[in-house]
């Protein structure tokens, strides 16, 4: 593993792969593997990179880089590629390693991965035939605080929820068409690992009526589509799929409400982007 935390200031402290708990403020995502190492980092510290890395920010504050003189960050939920550089952790991050990652598609064939057509409430359908789709284990990552409508702006701007922040990874070989849908019931947005992909918005569920198509190289995240409330607890999206121009993995953020927050003590705290709950 190519990262180092260091949640004191004094030397940075090495993660070894073999260890259950390699710091006491790390945690092993279920969908780690040797070659795709995987950790959530959910306590104040600084998080070092060596090499090539894929770092996500699921929190509602930025995260600064280390040292200080470095002047750009990590947004909320945003993603980049890092390496050779340290984050200023307060609240969370996850960071995926890249530099063991020689065969994605092998990724796939690990314990625990399904294919798309075998995953619960998918067998047996139709369109699910014959789509080299595989989902990862699924881990719950954070919990955060926020109104509906700092996540995705067409939402009502409601008092503060509770959202449960899962992650897990895709992979699809090349020329993959991923299903064209329109609806969740959450949030989502999705970071590239490793390989080429295109979200892809279309009219309707028609692919002759694609209207929009945003390039994701490994490091870069889409925002949360605008969509609006569908009346049963889930989310009416734009029509959408990811299509795989070369073979890819990628991770799935979803962010689940799980019901209202704490009131706000103050109008000021209320305010704010949102707020960070440790995760659970």
């Amino acid at each position: 593993m190519n990262t180092r935390y260091n949640p004191n200031g004094a030397s940075a402290v090495p993660i070894t792969l073999n260890a259950p708990r390699p710091n006491e403020r790390l945690r092993e995502l279920s969908f780690s593997s040797p070659t795709l190492p995987a950790y959530v980092v959910d306590e104040p510290g600084i998080l070092e990179l060596e090499g090539p890395s894929v770092v996500v920010n699921p929190s509602c504050v930025s995260i600064p880089l280390h040292p200080a003189g470095l002047l750009d960050g990590l947004k909320p939920h945003g993603a980049r590629r890092f390496q050779a550089v340290g984050l200023n952790i307060t609240e969370t991050a996850v960071a995926v390693s890249l530099d063991r990652l020689q065969q994605p598609r092998a990724e796939a064939l690990r314990p625990g991965w399904l294919a798309l057509s075998d995953l619960p409430g998918m067998a047996g359908q139709e369109e699910t035939k014959g789509v080299q789709l595989f989902r990862s284990p699924r881990d719950r990552v954070a919990t955060i605080s926020a109104r509906p409508d700092q996540l995705s702006p067409a939402l009502p701007p409601e008092r503060p929820l509770l959202w449960g922040v899962f992650m897990n990874l895709w992979f699809a070989p090349a020329g993959t068409e991923c299903l064209i849908h329109n609806n969740h019931p959450f949030l989502e947005y999705h970071v590239q690992i490793s390989g080429q992909g295109t979200m892809q918005k279309f009219r309707n569920s028609d692919p002759s009526t694609l209207y929009e198509e945003q390039l994701l190289t490994p490091g870069m995240n889409h925002d949360v589509y605008s969509v609006r409330p569908a009346g049963d607890g889930t989310y009416h999206y734009p029509w959408h799929q990811y299509f795989a121009n070369t073979d890819c993995i990628w991770l799935a953020v979803e962010m689940i409400p799980e019901g209202p927050a704490p009131r706000p003590v103050s109008e000021e705290f209320e305010s704010s982007c949102c707020v960070f709950h440790a995760h659970s």
